[in-house]
């Protein structure tokens, strides 16, 4: 259930504002003191990094100064005398080996140590070791109840010979060399300290990451930040006062003219029709609420005026599409909203119900033999005779080319059938003669009646009723076939044989699928412009058609395998130049397969083929009326591809506007139903205004359906830019090159006779 807001006044906005205001402010000043935070954590990192480089730079500065001075000692000539005689060492250990100059006053303990690296002579008081590794010269840290004591042992040389005669060793105070020899900025010396106890080796480099210490304090930054602190609560101060004293302000300025056209509006939806005079109304006190005011009176004036035509419009389009233009009975739309309509109540409240369907024998050949006129004249003919023959409240609907039905609510089947029987002789003693036709029209009738004990059988009417009518127009039986159990199993029987094996392999493996093109014409120059691919089957030697192959597709949702054979058989066509270069081809597309993630994979082979050729993608509006985002998703894919997209059987639904106005559409193909508006004087009207209305949205026209050079040659004027329809020819397997054949498809509608 969805949630309804309540809506608010404009003094509830302006508090809400307000306060809005007001968070934002202190989340601005909040979020600018965070700044100034991190500022100084910045700052205080950067200064952190320069100390860590001051106590690394005053630590190797300590250690250079005592190696320099231990080398200095290993280099004094009492050093290699004591290595050459040992007898004196204790006493020159005593008196003269940290006494001398040489030694660094930061220094405890000298040692010397022979060429194998024991020392000359143990001595209680010495703090360096007995023995050391010869080949680990150097220096190293080691620390003594967190004193940090430097160990460096320098090799001795004979002055003349450079041969080693044994190694000194100091033990040094590391860190009074090193505040002596620091030069801190951003260190406070006296919080130097240590956080190891006890070690006896360190490597220097390791031994730096262990001096604990504290920054140097900087008064500049703490004064700077507690300045722009006290700025920004200054700030804020000011800004809240301003709040509570302007917003009242104007609110008060806005709320009472919004209130005075608030009023205005209501008073225009009590009174929808009234016109209003702009210019006896006084003017609001702030200027935008004013124009408002008077491009509102404007509005609702054009409003007016055009929802008269619109509503004028409406009932024309209505009637048009819910009647038949040939015939003046209810169309094809009508009876699938009729039969929801019917099928709803069913539900609820069970009652007898007869579907009666009307078809006319052989009507196709009898079109064929004494022309589009004729063939109109009989289906206006048997129209209006079975119309007459129906009760008050009962219709009659025109379903397809020659076939009608009628809906019969608590109808039984004894009296369905007696007016079945009516009709059936009205037709048979009906004067076809008077119309030029010499042999007899007849009429195959079928109905299909619910069973009350039966939940689906209103469902299945129209099966039945198709049932029945084949079975009807079959050697043997009568001519009004009443629908029984036995004959759907013949029927089942009859299908599965022959149409659906048929099918079915044709969308396995494409066997059998063939494709048809029918030229489409530019009425101006009588040129073939591109050909629409339609679809056939070819089974033990026969074509099954498009009316025999969608049905089955559909009842068993295989349009996508369908569209994907199709898709393939036209590219191989593409590729073998069936198709004359220069010209084009349009590919239909179902509904399924339009909104088919994998569409633009399917279509990305025809891009080779773009050089030489146009290429469209028709949709029927009926394909778009679900998904329609997706489905305007892929078409604009394509279109950018380039593909053009066609809008197929204009006017044969509900929604053609909607659909023209929300999909990306370069061609609209109007119904068959429309073009033969023509024929209609009284219609041509619609026909031009709707023609006239698409022409000019930059859409182009084609019309489908002509069947003779007059009415190419008033669809021309009419604005249609395409034609097709049996005058410019039957869709064929194999197209003649127009370049070959003398003058050819010479039927340019601009033409004068």
């Amino acid at each position: 259930m969805a949630i309804r807001l309540r809506p608010l006044s404009l003094s509830v906005f302006t508090t809400i504002f307000v306060a809005v205001f007001l968070i934002l402010l202190f989340s601005l000043g909040h979020a600018t003191y965070r700044e100034i935070v991190e500022l100084d954590h910045s700052f205080r990192t950067a200064n952190k990094l320069r100390a860590d480089a001051e106590i690394r730079a005053a630590l190797n500065d300590a250690i250079d100064l005592i190696e320099k001075s231990t080398r200095q000692l290993a280099a004094w000539e009492e050093v290699a005398q004591q290595l050459n005689d040992v007898t004196f060492y204790s006493y020159w250990y005593r008196h003269r080996a940290k006494s001398n100059s040489l030694v660094s006053r930061h220094t405890l303990d000298v040692a010397l140590y022979d060429q194998g690296g024991s020392v000359l002579s143990q001595i209680d008081t010495s703090l360096l070791p007995e023995a050391i590794e010869t080949s680990d010269t150097g220096h190293y840290i080691q620390v003594s109840q967190y004193e940090p004591l430097l160990v460096v042992i320098v090799p001795v040389e004979d002055s003349l010979t450079k041969r080693t005669l044994g190694y000194v060793a100091t033990l040094s105070r590391v860190l009074p060399a090193f505040n002596r020899l620091g030069h801190f900025s951003q260190v406070d010396p006296a919080t130097l300290s240590i956080d190891i106890a006890e070690t006896d080796r360190i490597p220097s480099q390791t031994f730096a990451e262990h001096i604990i210490y504290r920054l140097s304090s900087d008064p500049y930054t703490a004064a700077l930040k507690s300045a722009v602190t006290q700025s920004l609560l200054r700030l804020a101060g000011i800004a809240f006062i301003l709040t509570l004293l302007i917003f009242p302000l104007a609110a008060w300025l806005v709320n009472r003219p919004i209130m005075q056209v608030s009023q205005y509006i209501d008073r225009l939806k009590r009174d929808p029709q009234l016109t209003v005079a702009t210019e006896t109304q006084p003017p609001l006190l702030i200027k935008e609420l004013d124009k408002i005011r008077v491009s509102l009176n404007a509005y609702h004036n054009q409003l007016n005026l055009v929802n008269s035509t619109l509503d004028e419009k409406t009932r024309e389009l209505h009637n048009l599409a819910h009647r038949d233009p040939l015939t003046g009975v209810m169309s094809r739309s009508a009876f699938d909203d009729y039969w929801r309509e019917v099928s709803g109540v069913f539900q609820y409240s069970r009652n007898q119900i007869c579907l009666i369907l009307f078809d006319i024998n052989h009507f196709k050949a009898l079109n064929d033999t004494y022309g589009h006129q004729t063939g109109d004249e009989v289906l206006i003919a048997i129209s209006q005779t079975i119309k007459n023959l129906l009760q008050g409240g009962e219709q009659l609907f025109r379903l397809g080319g020659d076939e009608f039905a009628t809906l019969l609510i608590g109808c039984n089947a004894r009296k369905a059938m007696q007016i079945a029987k009516r009709c059936h002789l009205a037709i048979t003693n009906y004067p076809f003669d008077k119309l030029g036709i010499n042999e007899p029209v007849r009429m195959s009738i079928g109905l299909a009646h619910t069973s009350l004990d039966e939940a689906y059988s209103f469902d299945s009417l129209q099966w039945q009723a198709d049932v029945a009518v084949h079975f009807a127009k079959r050697p043997g039986y009568s001519s009004i076939v009443c629908f029984t159990q036995d004959l759907a199993k013949n029927a089942r029987g009859l299908y599965s044989s022959r149409t659906h094996s048929a099918v079915y392999e044709a969308i396995a493996s494409g066997s059998g699928l063939i494709m048809h093109y029918q030229p489409i014409v530019n009425l101006e120059k009588g040129e073939p412009q591109y050909y629409e691919a339609l679809v056939r089957i070819v089974h033990e030697g026969q074509l099954i058609m498009p009316s025999h192959i969608f049905p089955l597709v559909e009842a068993r949702s295989l349009e996508l395998d369908l569209d994907r054979q199709v898709i393939a058989k036209i590219i191989a066509d593409l590729q073998n130049r069936v198709i004359p270069v220069g010209t084009g081809v349009s590919i239909n597309i179902s509904a399924p397969t339009l909104v088919e993630s994998e569409l633009i994979n399917w279509l990305a082979p025809f891009k080779a083929y773009m050089q030489d050729y146009k290429l469209l993608i028709e949709v029927t509006e009926t394909a778009l009326i679900t998904q329609l985002q997706t489905a305007r998703n892929n078409l604009e894919s394509l279109r950018s591809m380039g593909f053009r997209v066609a809008l197929d059987d204009f006017g044969s639904g509900y929604s053609s506007l909607r659909y023209l106005g929300a999909m990306p559409v370069d061609v609209v193909k109007f119904d068959i139903a429309l073009t033969r508006l023509i024929d209609d004087q009284a219609n041509n009207p619609i026909l031009n205004y709707l023609a006239k209305m698409i022409t000019e949205s930059g859409h182009l026209l084609v019309a489908e359906g002509i069947e003779t050079a007059q009415a190419a040659e008033q669809l021309a004027k009419l604005g249609f830019r395409y034609g097709q329809g049996y005058y410019f020819g039957r869709p064929m397997l194999k197209i003649a090159d127009p370049k070959s054949v003398k003058n050819p498809l010479n039927f340019s509608a601009s033409f004068k006779k």
